[in-house]
């Protein structure tokens, strides 16, 4: 196994050429976050702990909009995550709703 040497000068320039690279990388691939996401139908399942016939009913009533290409459907994480927070809220003002019959 060989040594190599390098000079403060030569180490500084490296690094900054390295820091550069890294900067630009970061620029065209962290651009990558701003395009679609886009989920297959066990992947929706596990996020929504449904069954793959409750998805199919989503789908069939536009409960979950869907694109389709071929047999396969993809969902867009934006639209599962918003139907997640629909939800969640339903059941808050559900369960606000219970306390307050429970009140009178």
């Amino acid at each position: 196994m060989g040594y190599f040497i390098i000079t403060d000068s030569n180490w500084t320039r490296l690094r900054n050429e390295i820091l550069s690279l890294a900067e630009t990388c970061h620029k065209a691939f962290g651009e990558q976050s701003k395009h679609t996401d886009w989920l297959h139908n066990g992947d929706v399942c596990k996020l929504l702990n449904i069954s793959k016939r409750t998805l199919q009913h989503y789908r069939d009533t536009g409960v979950l909009p869907f694109s389709q290409i071929g047999h396969k459907c993809y969902y867009r994480r934006e639209d599962v995550e918003l139907l997640l927070q629909s939800k969640s809220e339903k059941s808050k003002k559900t369960d606000s709703k219970i306390t307050n019959k429970e009140r009178e």
